[in-house]
C-alpha cells in the first residue's frame, strides 16, 4: 500500500478533538512527518456516512483518512480512541501544507 509524503501532501486544516490539525483522505508515511508532529489514522462509521468514530495510530478497516497534530491526542490503552461525528471540525483554516502548518502553529499549540 502506498503512503504519501507529509511534507509533499495537500491537507484541509481541521480541528480534531479541539486540537488544529490537517487532514487528508489518504494514509500518510509515519516516517515522513516532523519531528514534533503526530500522526493519527480515523475510522468512519460502518454505514459509509463519512463519520468519524474512532482514532487510532494505524486504522486498516473503513479509513476516513489521517491528521497530523502538534500535540500528541491520548490513546486507550488498546490504542483505538472512540469518538462522535462531533470530534472534527472542517474547514477551520487556511493551512494546505505540513509547512504552512509548522509556519502557523510552531513549537506550541494553539487552541
Amino acid at each position: 500500500m502506498s503512503r504519501a509524503n507529509a511534507m509533499t501532501e495537500t491537507y484541509e486544516e481541521t480541528k480534531v478533538l479541539m486540537k488544529p490539525a490537517l487532514f487528508s483522505s489518504g494514509r500518510i508515511d509515519p516516517n515522513t512527518v516532523p519531528e514534533g508532529y503526530h500522526l493519527y489514522e480515523l475510522r468512519h462509521d460502518d454505514d459509509c456516512q463519512g463519520d468519524v468514530v474512532q482514532i487510532a495510530r494505524n486504522i486498516t478497516v473503513n479509513h476516513w483518512g489521517s491528521i497530523i497534530v502538534r500535540n500528541e491526542i491520548e490513546l486507550p490503552e488498546d490504542g483505538y480512541l472512540d469518538v462522535d461525528s462531533d470530534c472534527m471540525n472542517y474547514g477551520v483554516g487556511d493551512c494546505r501544507t505540513m509547512n504552512d502548518f509548522i509556519t502557523k502553529y510552531g513549537s506550541t499549540e494553539t487552541s
